[in-house]
């Protein structure tokens, strides 16, 4: 198989999905959008949350907002199994479940005033489903929190350069944000300076670089998470955002490209390479009795790796947290919501699968592409890593991704600049990682302010005021997501590794996070039937791949807490151990609500 091939494929799959599912069965058929219908965020307009927004500036900030590590990370991960398998599960996941499940959180809560899909259970499950699901999704974040601190801290030691474009893209945003709604002037006049400026900071960074140890990159990024989150969304949130999504659009775009440079030439990864792994692949600490198991089945641990692309349930919250309270209308939803979606699968299929399915062989790879064995050896040790499984996770992207579009633009400068368009395109994949990274930050500590407040309307009007205190609210989640990013270990098979926190927590990230998705959609899926009245046999095409997700991924969770959890150091037994254990008891506690929610609702009228 040849890259083309699969580029179409992914490009016409998605197409077809795009019109066909989203447009004529989801928005048309299920939904009835409505375009006189006013939207929370012009109903409660605040300023602060509810803020009406161009519906491209809030796709940008959605994608953005949604694709963080997760659709990097993951599938990198995830190819112990070769590359088919993984290519499958994004591809037939994100249209079938990940897609429909943010468009219709999205819609739901755009319904509902633009409360948390957390807030809605209640009207379709009671007020006990209410409090369950948010204090779900408050222990979820705080693992996403976690996972993303410790990657994006990484990230910056494995690049230097990359933090440069992170910190510098902050002021560009606030610049933006005061142009646009301080100012007064068009998105496209405000964008149009905001690029250039953005090819002057991408300039600058090729030859800078900020160093600090992991443990300070954390507490830095900790605090920016906290800031973020507190600021008004049109200060530095959405605009952020926004900006990040032409440099991630660029990212896709080139994955796109590349392809068509090298199309004749054939992949050199294996389709499947087996379909059960080491434990290592679900978060077994490396030296540790587990990490040596055949305890990794792809069905149904997959979703403990892939953690978005094919669907998330983070992404549920950002859409009924912060998008709904910034749709100006409910036909922007499609592109917003779905659409955001689509492009995110693009991002794991295309710049991530592709690349390494492509590269995986190094030196059949150089071989396929006519790049001498002397030229590679510049760019790769292909001694030292014959193969992309001989690189951790994140390495793996960079490689792959650098290695495709170093084959594809050689083609046009010529072999001798191929280790110089690896690098620059190794480096530009990291630049585009911390951007990923970052954004979900902000967004994923707003979130987690948003569920903490919605979980103490109960309290008194005095206690409550101080429990929800946007400062106050922003800073208990990211302490103890900072706890847990905070080590990195040394690899006990060879210390000159280094294990970072994220390699631990991924799994717990990941499953939760998938567990939140099947919670959202088993919600979504009782706001269509009881609310909406939508019957019959429409109905089951979200009932059924809800109910799969959910017994696929418990399942996973239980794999995980018994043959890893007891082998991980005390701090993540008590941490992301826990976590995940409260989550499957409120897990199996909602789902005894969803039974009870869908009987009632058949004997409405």
């Amino acid at each position: 198989m040849t890259p083309i091939v699969i580029l179409l494929i992914v490009l016409l799959i998605y197409g077809v999905a795009y019109v066909f599912y989203g447009r004529k069965l989801l928005e048309q058929r299920i939904v009835k959008a409505d375009p006189t219908r006013p939207t929370p965020a012009v109903e409660k307009f605040d300023g602060v949350d509810y803020v009406p927004a161009n519906k491209y500036v809030l796709y940008g900030h959605h994608f953005a907002s949604i694709a963080g590590a997760g659709p990097i990370t993951g599938p990198a991960i995830a190819l112990a199994w070769g590359w088919f398998l993984p290519l499958v599960w994004v591809l037939f996941g994100n249209i079938f479940i990940g897609a429909v499940h943010d468009y219709l959180s999205l819609m739901a809560s755009v319904r509902h005033g633009g409360v948390s899909i957390g807030t809605i259970t209640e009207s379709v499950m009671g007020r006990r489903a209410r409090y369950i699901f948010l204090a779900y999704i408050w222990f979820a974040l705080i693992l996403v929190l976690a996972a993303f601190l410790s990657v994006a801290s990484s990230t910056f030691i494995a690049s230097p350069s990359a933090a440069v474009v992170a910190l510098l893209y902050m002021p560009l945003a606030l610049l933006f944000g005061l142009l646009v709604y301080r100012v007064g002037l068009s998105v496209k006049v405000a964008t149009s300076i905001a690029l250039v400026l953005l090819v002057g900071i991408i300039v600058f960074s090729l030859n800078s670089s900020i160093s600090m140890p992991y443990e300070n990159w954390v507490l830095v990024l900790a605090l920016y998470s906290i800031v973020a989150a507190s600021l008004p969304v049109w200060y530095l949130l959405q605009p952020r955002d926004y900006l990040n999504a032409y440099l991630l659009w660029g990212f896709v775009a080139l994955a796109v490209i590349a392809p068509l440079f090298v199309a004749a030439v054939p992949l050199t990864g294996p389709l499947i390479t087996s379909f059960v792994a080491k434990g290592a692949v679900i978060g077994a600490v490396s030296g540790t009795a587990p990490a040596g198991w055949d305890i990794a089945w792809f069905w149904p641990t997959v979703p403990l790796t892939i953690a978005c692309g094919a669907l998330s349930g983070f992404h549920s919250v950002t859409a009924s947290g912060t998008t709904s309270k910034q749709l100006s209308s409910e036909l922007d939803g499609l592109l917003v919501g779905y659409g955001g979606m689509l492009t995110e699968g693009a991002v794991s299929s295309l710049a991530v699968i592709l690349p390494a399915a492509f590269a995986w062989d190094f030196a059949q790879f150089a071989s396929n592409v006519g790049i001498p064995t002397n030229i590679l050896m510049k760019a790769i040790n292909i001694t030292a890593t014959p193969n992309i499984l001989k690189l951790a996770g994140t390495a793996r992207f960079y490689t792959g991704y650098g290695l495709m579009q170093a084959a594809a633009w050689s083609k046009i400068f010529g072999l001798e600049a191929f280790p110089d368009l690896y690098r620059g395109f190794y480096t530009f994949a990291a630049w585009c990682l911390a951007a990923f990274v970052l954004t979900t930050l902000d967004t994923a500590n707003r979130l987690a302010r948003f569920a903490w407040s919605e979980m103490f309307d109960w309290v008194s009007p005095g206690v409550r005021k101080v429990l929800t205190n946007r400062w106050f609210a922003s800073t208990i989640g990211v302490l103890i997501g900072a706890l847990m990013a905070y080590p990195k270990l040394p690899d006990p098979i060879d210390p000159k590794k280094t294990i970072y926190a994220y390699q631990i927590v991924w799994p717990a990230f990941a499953g939760t996070n998938q567990l939140l998705a099947a919670l959202a959609l088993l919600t979504s899926a009782l706001w269509v039937y009881a609310i909406l009245k939508v019957r019959g046999a429409v109905s089951y095409l979200i009932m059924v791949p809800a109910l799969f997700l959910w017994v696929t991924v418990t399942g996973a969770l239980l794999i995980w807490l018994i043959y890893v959890v007891p082998y991980l150091p005390a701090l993540y037994i008590a941490t992301a151990g826990v976590a995940v254990f409260i989550s499957l008891v409120l897990d199996v506690l909602l789902l005894g609500l969803f039974v009870r929610g869908l009987r009632l609702a058949k004997f409405r009228t």
